[in-house]
């Protein structure tokens, strides 16, 4: 994304690298192969016949003049001489069809052969970059515009845009050829006009394209607002962060409001010199001209061959300029994706390194200092040394950022260490094959990574070649087996993009079984199990224990429990190994190990029960669990409801209609007048075109008539008056028409962004809302706004107001002419019309056919530590190889179709002209007309096609953009089903904080079928803590859900301090309710940001007391720009337990009336849970009454010192105690728990 000053606009030094950032346009065919330069050749070649068309038919049209006025009075000899000049145009008929099918069709598909071969590599670069390169430079958003946006300009600038450019010079230089072989005077004066011309052209492009880069770098930070709010939506509504987060948009929507009124007035102005210098120069050249007829150095004829080629050859040029600045934003996209594919990466994945025969598990860590790129400054790991046998397992215990997962980082060789080394059976991991390496190593990270596909899919990550058995034995070890085995589609149910369709628990689950399916004899374990409750924590604990045998284990937890059996413990502190032991002997000898044993110490915290641990555990019964985990999270199935597709129709229809009366949106009155000026202008713009047609016919007659030199001057005059005149219509047409458009597509983005988050939490949850299609809806489709108003309407005034005065004037020139011009007008816009339709989607289906490559790139770069762990590049290349086949066979096909409609359009177009100038003689014959009349009457409309054709054209894009804009009306328009401003007048007093849950029975939208919570009945006291603990799936976070009003129970009532939460303002109440989530989220912006997210008004001094109380103050003000310091995207520069804290501390601001806390210190080491807990549990609102807090913990020792503790199975309530009374309860299900995770 490119950086924005403060100031509100692009820097000078960033608009200067905006200019640079360029490289040769050769470099862009660089992946074209012999079949791509053949297909080029030819492209070509068709490109130049087309480009010869239109000077060669001039010089037909001076022939056919020479023999009017050679004839002048003898209508014989003048149709005999017409009659040899006709053929000739039959010819170039026959000869631009052929070339019309090999122009489009060889540039379309060599196009797409080579970014075909350009996005293959781009993205095998990608993969073979360091992990550190993700930290800094390779952005998942760099990555996905790499991939999409700068593939499609590239190949639309080496595809079609290639051969329109070449079209165009050939048009130009074939002009300048045939003009000096006319009339040499003329073809010399307009030499000098034309570079005029051009240089105005290359000004405007230059000054068009600057802007263009401070929009799209506004556009850019409009997108990542979009983006980063709806993929935080449950942070956002929790915190009530809709308004601040409409007000950011809205400000820097605004700036780009300001720069485009500047660009429309630039555009205007730009347009109407173009248009002022062409009429004045061209009234210039004829004036010249009469003067050498007049001189008899020229006949008539060959001035206006020479007039017409040459000026139109310069006009040509012009239409070439769009076609520069796609070559220049090819360019400089092409460096940026060039730079990836050319990066050396600083861990070479190509390298052929060391193999071993086997890897016994031998590491050996030997001073390594190490700090990660994107914090150079922060050293983390200091002369770090650490001996691990083989086959042993070896714990790393130690406070959050301390090191630990950097260790493990270094082991498969994601980073390099700055000194020191790791070897793996006394071999320097740098001296290893990276494959190899990390072949013979499995991870489960904290944060488990799944890609989209089916389960199946994602287990065969571990092990390609896994048949379905050892598929199900591996799932059967890491407890997953039975609750994959009761999905409707089992092993080939779809987890959706990352995992999204399954609960955190299942997902770890899955990703274990993935690891254990590989086999390594090297296994690393970050938090493997901090997502599983206790009960499937043994259960999968139990797994890795057997599969750790005879395996060197590196594991990291902040449970105590599950590290109390490994063969060596290492205390980690400040980078160092300080101390090693077993967990008996660290118990005795450190201090440190000593006080988090303790702080997890189950029977010690719960200082009032005498009941003592059995030293066997049983076990929950186990099908109750795997049928809970179903419901944990809903994974959408067939069964999914979907609106009345009678109803559906119906509301889409009502939408279309109204939608083009609704474009306008926002405007005031004083608009529609600027829009009605802007409408006269584009209609006075449009007689330009008939006006030339009329006055190039007139004054080629008048080279052969007496008093030449007079009557030619007195045209030219009147057409640089008409000239200067369209100075002014086009600039009020574009100035007007274009900040209309920027104005009501401003209004729109914003309205439909504050419609968007107005919505409830279930309307996120449709496949249809995911998170890149709502931002595609407000960024892009929104754009269609203007591009309707501000491109589209204008041009359609003008076209139609150069067609009323086209038909008007032929008419009354020559009525049967006009008839025929009218009967021929199909040959012109026929082929343009079928074009339209045929092209319509086009860019559409390109997009949605390369959907997929974009998706599987993204999830890749996104995960890019998992595919690195599991060596997943080669299968991801083969992915990606796949997804390009059916763009590659769509556009073989459409190249042939559109290359096919091309040649018949170019060849229509060319018989128009030849039954044109046959039906000339006709009238000639009959003396129903003279001559000049006769082809006045078509001249006026040949040069008005292209009106014809452009509107046949631009309405169906119009109707094309107003399906588009179908979603984002049908948006705009929902309502939602849980309004967050009602009721309006609310009682204003403060929550206290008692709550009351009365038989509700709660199912997830998408899955109504399933009940999640059954006739759930429970009261709590205000000002009391309590926690609800349970299996995974009983449906605790779903009590947190509803009562922040994310969802609607099916049933009964929830009610705070005696009122239904129904009453209360939906924004007033959340905003009196904290919620911290298991997976913290964190937005791109600073600590301090992220702290007083939600907060307005917070003083600095009750920023840094609520980070003391999160245990996180010490870590930040350690940081180089203390509370300054940026989190990256979704917080991607801090560790699990930093983003944990630093999100406790935003909801500790808050000092709410209710916290919810859902696993809020899983990702806590012992240390800072025990600081952290023992802060909220002193928390007082207003000094006066505590907070009431409910708890979701799979902890125990977090929940001992609760008033409550809630125990839920199948979505209703089983026990209910205090923390002694439930452990003395030996069979019920909490003591269940208790034993457990008791360490006695």
């Amino acid at each position: 994304m490119r950086k924005v000053s403060t100031g509100g606009g692009v820097t000078d030094d960033e608009k200067q690298i905006l200019n640079d950032q360029r490289l040769a346009f050769t470099k862009l065919l660089s992946y074209a192969d012999g079949v791509d330069y053949t297909l080029m050749a030819l492209a070509t070649l068709g490109s130049v016949i087309h480009g010869l068309a239109q000077p060669l038919g001039y010089l037909l049209l001076g022939k056919a003049i020479d023999a009017f006025g050679n004839n002048i009075n003898d209508d014989i000899g003048m149709v005999k001489a017409l009659k040899k000049v006709i053929p000739f145009v039959w010819y170039m008929a026959f000869a631009t069809f052929p070339a019309g099918i090999i122009e489009v069709g060889g540039w379309m598909y060599a196009s797409e052969r080579q970014v075909a071969r350009l996005r293959l590599a781009y993205l095998k670069a990608v993969l073979k970059q360091e992990i550190g390169a993700f930290d800094t430079e390779l952005t998942n958003g760099k990555i996905i515009t790499g991939i999409s946006n700068h593939m499609s300009i590239i190949q639309d600038a080496i595809g079609e845009k290639l051969g329109h450019f070449i079209s165009c010079f050939a048009t130009f230089f074939t002009g300048v050829v045939i003009a000096f072989i006319s009339c040499w005077e003329v073809s010399l004066l307009t030499l000098f006009v034309v570079p005029m011309i051009l240089m105005i052209g290359a000004t405007y492009t230059k000054k068009m394209n600057s802007i263009s880069a401070t929009k799209t770098a506004y556009l850019s930070e409009a997108t990542v607002m979009v983006e980063q709010t709806i993929s935080q939506i449950r942070t956002v509504f929790a915190f009530v962060g809709e308004s601040s987060a409409i007000k950011s948009f809205s400000d820097c929507m605004q700036r780009q409001l300001i720069i485009s009124k500047g660009e429309a007035l630039i555009k205007g102005v730009g347009t109407g010199v173009f248009q002022t210098v062409t009429f004045c120069s061209w009234a210039l050249i004829v004036w010249i001209g009469a003067l050498v007829v007049v001189a008899k150095r020229a006949q008539g004829g060959d001035v206006i061959a020479a007039v017409m080629s040459i000026l139109f050859g310069a006009i040509s040029i012009t239409y070439a300029a769009p076609d520069m600045q796609i070559f220049n934003q090819a360019r400089a996209a092409g460096k940026e994706v060039f730079e990836v594919i050319e990066r050396k990466s600083l861990i070479s994945y190509d390298s052929k390194g060391t193999t071993l025969e086997k890897i016994h598990g031998n590491i050996e860590i030997r001073g390594v200092h190490f700090a990660y790129p994107s914090r150079q400054e922060n050293m983390i790991l200091q002369g770090f040394s650490l001996s691990i046998p083989a086959g042993k397992v070896v714990a790393l215990v130690g406070s959050s950022g301390c090191g630990k997962s950097t260790i493990i980082s270094l082991v498969p060789r994601f980073y390099d260490p700055e000194k020191g080394e790791v070897l793996v059976d006394n071999h320097n991991v740098k001296d290893l094959d990276i494959k190899f390496l990390r072949k013979n190593i499995g991870a489960v990270s904290q944060e488990p990574a799944l890609f989209a596909g089916t389960i199946k899919d994602n287990m065969k990550v571990g092990n390609k070649d896994a048949d379905d058995e050892q598929i199900h034995s591996a799932a059967t070890m890491a407890n997953a087996h039975t609750f994959i085995s009761q999905l409707p589609d089992q092993y080939s149910t779809d987890v959706g993009q990352r995992g999204v369709q399954l609960s955190g628990g299942q997902k770890q689950r899955i990703a274990i079984a993935r690891a254990i399916l590989k086999d390594p004899p090297i296994l690393l374990l970050d938090e493997a199990t901090s997502a599983l409750d206790s009960e499937s924590e043994k259960l999968v604990q139990d797994a890795l224990e057997s599969a750790m045998k005879g395996r060197t284990v590196i594991l990291i937890a902040h449970r105590m429990s599950t590290i109390v059996n490994a063969d060596i413990i290492v205390v980690v502190q400040n980078g160092q190994v300080t101390e090693t032991g077993t967990h008996s002997s660290l118990l005795q000898t450190s201090e440190f190990y000593g006080n988090l044993f303790s702080m997890q110490n189950i029977s010690a915290e719960g200082e009032s029960s005498s009941v003592h641990p059995a030293k066997e555990t049983e076990r929950i019964d186990q099908d109750v669990i795997e049928q809970l985990e179903i419901l944990d999270k809903p994974i959408e199935s067939n069964k999914i409801r979907k609106d009345a597709p009678d109803q559906k129709h119906q509301h889409g229809e009502s939408v279309k209609r109204d939608i083009f009366f609704r474009i306008w949106f926002g405007l005031t009155n004083q608009e529609f007048v600027k829009i009605a000026i802007g409408s006269c202008a584009a209609a006075f713009s449009g007689i330009s075109k008939p006006v030339f047609g009329f006055f190039i016919i007139t004054i080629g007659v008048a080279y052969y008539k007496h008093g030449a030199k007079e009557k030619v001057g007195w045209y030219s005059l009147l057409f640089s008056a008409i000239g200067l005149l369209s100075l002014f219509s086009h600039t009020l047409q574009h100035y007007f028409y274009g900040v209309i458009g920027e104005k009501a597509m401003t209004n729109l983005r914003q309205a439909l962004y504050s419609a968007v988050l107005r919505n409830e939490l279930a309307w996120y949850d449709k496949p249809e809302n995911s998170v890149g299609s709502l931002t595609s809806r407000i960024i892009n489709e929104t754009s269609t706004v203007k591009t309707i108003i501000s491109d589209r309407m204008a041009v359609i005034v003008q076209c139609i107001s150069s067609i009323l005065i086209a038909t008007g004037v032929s008419m009354y020139v020559n009525w049967r002419m006009g008839l025929v011009a009218w009967a021929v007008m199909p040959c012109h816009f026929i082929g343009g019309l079928i074009q339209a339709k045929s092209a319509k989607g086009f860019s559409g289906d390109t997009a949605a056919a390369h959907s997929g490559l974009v998706s599987l790139a993204s999830e890749s770069a996104t995960n890019i530590k998992t595919v690195a762990s599991f060596c997943h590049e080669d299968h991801i290349l083969e992915k990606a190889k796949l997804s390009l086949d059916g763009p590659l066979r769509r556009s073989r096909k459409q190249s042939v179709q559109f290359g096919f409609i091309q040649g018949v359009s170019l060849c229509l177009w060319n018989i128009a002209h030849a039954v044109a100038l046959w039906y000339s003689t006709v009238l000639v014959e009959k003396k129903q007309a003279s001559f000049e009349n006769g082809i006045r009457s078509y001249q006026i409309f040949s040069l008005t096609v292209p009106s014809i054709t452009e509107l046949w054209t631009l309405i169906p894009t119009v109707i094309s953009a107003i399906n588009v804009l179908t979603p984002v009306f049908q948006a705009l328009d929902r309502q939602t089903e849980i309004d967050p401003d009602e009721p309006e007048n609310p009682p204003s007093q403060k929550i206290i904080g008692e709550i009351e849950f009365r038989d509700v029975r709660f199912a997830y939208p998408l899955r109504p079928e399933v009940t999640i919570l059954d006739d759930f009945t429970l009261r709590i006291e205000a000002g009391s803590k309590v926690a609800l603990v349970g299996p995974s799936g009983a449906g605790k976070s779903s009590v947190l859900a509803l009562l922040l009003r994310f969802y609607v129970p099916s049933d009964g009532s929830i009610s705070i301090d005696g009122r239904d939460i129904t009453r209360y303002n939906l924004r007033n109440l959340r905003r009196q309710i904290g919620l911290v989530q298991q997976e913290p989220l964190l937005f791109s912006c600073s600590i301090r940001d992220n702290i007083c997210y939600g907060t307005d008004g917070s003083s600095e001094s009750e920023v840094i007391q609520v980070s003391i109380e999160a245990n996180i103050h010490e870590f930040v003000s350690n940081l180089p720009d203390g509370y300054d310091t940026v989190v990256g995207e979704k917080g991607c520069q801090l560790s699990g337990g930093q983003k944990q804290r630093i999100a406790i501390a935003r909801t500790l601001l808050k000092n709410p009336a209710i916290m919810l806390l859902d696993e809020a210190t899983s990702a806590l080491d012992a240390e800072s849970e025990r600081a952290v807990v023992s802060a909220m549990e002193s928390i007082n609102r207003n000094g006066i009454s505590k907070s009431t807090q409910i708890t979701v913990a799979h902890r125990l020792s977090t929940v001992v010192h609760s008033d409550k503790i809630v125990v839920m199975e199948k979505g209703k309530v089983v026990e209910t105690g205090t923390h002694s009374a439930l452990v003395a309860a030996s069979e019920g299900v909490y003591s269940r728990f208790y034993r457990i995770q008791s360490m006695k």
